[in-house]
């Protein structure tokens, strides 16, 4: 089996509406908090990476053990290597798909994690969960929210659900995906 010298990284926006719409950032420190203890740290490094990767160039095109590197993760490139087993995990738990050899388009909206991850993640994972997707809705709403002009008198209807009811509805299901995940080298 070969792997590619160079990997080009794409962005590309989440195959599901639900997540383009209301999914966190690269950037946002949700991926850190919640996702870490799913996707393991060097996964989660690399999805942050992406955003300075694309900074200098859309794509960004890179030698593979130049990015295997940044990571921290030596300069191997064999199929068996630290940075493919990323990319892998990656493809596997849909923040990225790779369309053919030495392409990696990575999703630019990330997921709340699924009920049934997260119950196997820490408290304090769970806890952070609940309070940044319950911020990240809220200023969801602000923002499409229309303005306005009077006050309401009393106590705002239930919003029914909550963080919770938000996650459940944005669960992406790994066999969804209507695209083809390449892992084979």
């Amino acid at each position: 089996m070969t792997t590619p010298r160079v990997l080009e990284v794409h962005p590309v926006r989440h195959w599901l509406a639900q997540v383009r719409q209301a999914g966190f950032p690269l950037d946002h420190p949700y991926l850190e908090q919640c996702w870490t203890p799913v996707l393991g740290p060097t996964s989660v490094l690399l999805l942050r990476r992406c955003n300075a990767l694309w900074a200098d160039a859309t794509p960004a095109r890179l030698p593979v053990a130049q990015l295997s590197g940044q990571l921290g993760l030596g300069r191997g490139t064999a199929p068996s290597s630290h940075i493919w087993r990323t990319v892998r995990r990656l493809v596997d738990n849909g923040f990225a798909r790779e369309p053919a050899t030495g392409e990696l388009h990575v999703y630019t909206e990330v997921p709340p994690v699924p009920a049934r991850l997260l119950a196997r993640t820490p408290a304090w994972c769970r806890q952070a969960h609940d309070r940044l997707l319950g911020a990240h809705l809220d200023a969801l709403a602000r923002s499409s929210a229309p303005k306005q002009t009077v006050l309401s008198a009393g106590a705002p209807p239930a919003a029914g659900g909550g963080p919770q009811r938000m996650a459940a509805l944005l669960e992406v299901r790994r066999d969804s995906n209507p695209t083809p995940r390449r892992i084979s080298r």
